[in-house]
């Protein structure tokens, strides 16, 4: 804004009567929470391939675009060797770094072409190639999407020039107190032996090679472990494009994989393990222990104690730590449900000065979701806040097939979806308390604490939570 502008702008208000403003009636209250949405999620075609692999065909025609989602289970990173944690999300990185004779550019440039995105990745259970197109373009993108899974080169510069990144923000990390938090609360949680404790090191990165990943590759990556997923203008009389697509693809019988092998370790009396950051700016916390499975029945009751705990900006974790106390800019909690039970995690990054403080905060609320009654209104809050933004995780074609991938992944039947809302009202303070009790464990857990330990090593001591021992960051960045 120029001086003249500013002027206009002091004359304009200037101008206007301070009384007009005092009566002004601006609101005092928020809006009341409307009732919960009646939801019809789309419930998928089901086809398959006589190679083994799935299809599932979600008709949404209101725009001529399709969203096309590969699952492939059994090819995630609980999969990865002991030895060489990394390998499975650096293998889906790599996919379309070149295939079928083409080298990444030439792939970038045909999806442009296309006006198509398409990308890669690995999570813990499965792996994902995702395509987003115009209904127009998608044979030939489908094509390209088939190259890239069932054909890939691997090139040895590109897998050297991927490695070479993963070396740089692994180096990077050891100064990010934040990654270090992580990795020494899944190693401290699951231990070395169990595939969510270990994390990725330099060491490990830098055997990485064309032969390692061709391998991971012919192990996981089948037809019998992958569901194609299109969402958008699209009907099952696209089979047969998709079965120019993938039906080459070798039937080889369902990868195995660690799902059967997977163990929920136990902690023991909780301990504080204090990592020492000189300098750090804040301290970063994580509390925690393993949770629960994804296909756990007690799902939406969990989904509301979370909301409650630490799942949303109104939570009682955020705003006794950040409205409250001003010690942090988030506070916040959840479960991640696996295959095996995934890390029940709190966390927050709070200033050094507060960090004994913060503790005993985190363990008040810990303990306060286990023992008080909920009141009514909280819950009848907690429960609208998820029912009133399920609707929105079905507003694009991406946004469906994305959750659609996620029970394809755990093997859970789309009709979940048609349930979801009625699952949430009807959770009740019991069933809260029942969960909290069961799930959240404030006397079994680990506490990682990740900050200058000149600082707050005394504070801590002194407050007597539970036994401290201090660890080296160069024990969870390597």
């Amino acid at each position: 804004m120029n001086r003249s502008q500013a002027a206009a702008l002091g004359a304009l208000l200037a101008a206007v009567p301070v009384a007009a403003l005092a009566q002004t009636d601006f609101p005092t209250t928020p809006p009341r929470l409307g009732p919960a949405p009646a939801v019809s999620p789309p419930v998928p075609v089901q086809r398959t391939l006589a190679n083994g692999m799935k299809v599932m065909f979600v008709r949404q025609p209101e725009l001529p675009v399709v969203s096309a989602v590969l699952v492939i289970r059994g090819a995630g990173t609980t999969e990865d060797p002991a030895s060489v944690p990394g390998l499975a999300s650096f293998t889906a990185s790599m996919l379309d770094e070149g295939a079928a004779g083409k080298s990444s550019l030439q792939i970038a440039d045909a999806i442009d072409l296309l006006g198509a995105s398409l990308s890669t990745n690995a999570g813990w259970d499965a792996a994902q190639v995702n395509l987003y197109v115009l209904k127009k373009n998608f044979p030939a993108a489908l094509r390209i999407m088939s190259d890239v899974v069932m054909r890939p080169d691997f090139p040895a510069n590109e897998v050297q020039r991927v490695r070479d990144e993963r070396v740089t923000n692994l180096t990077r990390a050891k100064d990010e107190p934040g990654a270090i938090a992580a990795n020494a609360f899944s190693s401290l949680v699951y231990g070395a032996q169990h595939p969510y404790g270990r994390f990725a090191t330099v060491e490990a990165t830098r055997t990485l090679d064309r032969d390692r990943v061709m391998a991971f590759h012919h192990a996981a990556y089948r037809p019998e472990n992958a569901t194609l997923i299109l969402v958008g203008d699209v009907d099952p009389s696209l089979q047969p494009q998709v079965e120019q697509a993938f039906g080459s693809w070798r039937a080889m019988g369902a990868a195995p994989t660690m799902e059967g092998a997977l163990t929920d370790p136990q902690i023991g009396a909780t301990t504080i393990y204090l990592v020492d950051k000189p300098g750090a700016a804040q301290s970063e916390i994580r509390i925690g222990h393993p949770g629960v499975r994804r296909n756990t029945p007690d799902f939406f009751a969990l989904q509301v104690l979370n909301t409650l705990l630490g799942g949303s900006f109104t939570s009682r974790l955020n705003m006794n730590l950040r409205e409250t106390h001003a010690w942090t800019y988030g506070a916040r909690s959840g479960f991640s449900m696996r295959q095996a039970a995934g890390p029940f995690t709190a966390q927050a990054g709070v200033v050094t000065a507060k960090t004994d403080s913060a503790l005993v905060e985190f363990f008040g609320e810990l303990n306060r979701i286990r023992t008080q009654p909920i009141p009514a209104d909280e819950l009848d809050k907690a429960k609208r806040y998820v029912a009133l933004g399920f609707p929105g995780d079905f507003e694009t074609t991406p946004d469906v097939a994305a959750r659609l991938s996620e029970l394809v992944t755990y093997g859970i039947d789309p009709s979940f979806f048609g349930g979801y809302v009625p699952g949430i009202m009807a959770v009740t303070a019991d069933d809260v308390k029942r969960v909290a009790n069961q799930y959240v464990r404030p006397g079994n857990s680990v506490v990682v604490v990740v900050g200058d330990r000149s600082v707050i090593e005394a504070g801590i001591r002194a407050l007597n939570l539970a036994p401290v021992q201090v660890k080296d960051a160069g024990e969870f960045v390597r």
